[in-house]
C-alpha cells in the first residue's frame, strides 16, 4: 500500500511499553479492516499504514459528517537494540499491537559474582 505525499493522513496515537525481552507498541486505528492495514519494515524504519474504508453510496447522502476518512500513517525508527526478524502484529477492537523482540545483546543479563 503506497501513500502519496500529497494525501492527508492521521498519525495514530500510540502507547509504547518495554519488557526485558520485547518492546510493545499499541496503536489506535479505529475503522481499519485487515485488508487495509500494512506493516512494513524498510531498513531501520517500521511503517504502519492503514486506510479507512469510505462509506458506500448505498448508505445515503451525507447530511452531517464528523468522522474523518483519512488514512493512518506512523513511522518508527528502530535502533540496533531490536531483532528485526522477530516482529509480530495483531489487531483487535481497533487497536494494533506490535511485539518487537529485543536483540540478545540488548536484553538484561545477570552477572554472577565470584567470591574468594
Amino acid at each position: 500500500m503506497e501513500m502519496d505525499s500529497g494525501e492527508r493522513f492521521i498519525v495514530p496515537p500510540v502507547n509504547v511499553r518495554e519488557t526485558a525481552d520485547q518492546i510493545i507498541v499499541e496503536a489506535e486505528m479505529p475503522g481499519i479492516d485487515k485488508n487495509r492495514l500494512e506493516i512494513m519494515l524498510k531498513e531501520k524504519d517500521l511503517f504502519i499504514l492503514g486506510r479507512r474504508a469510505k462509506e458506500e453510496p448505498s448508505m445515503g447522502d451525507p447530511v452531517w459528517q464528523e468522522i474523518p476518512h483519512y488514512d493512518f500513517r506512523r513511522v518508527f525508527a528502530l535502533g540496533d537494540h531490536v531483532n528485526r526478524s522477530s516482529i509480530h502484529a495483531s489487531f483487535d477492537n481497533g487497536v494494533l499491537t506490535l511485539r518487537i523482540a529485543k536483540a540478545e545483546e540488548a536484553k538484561p543479563k545477570k552477572i554472577e559474582v565470584a567470591f574468594a
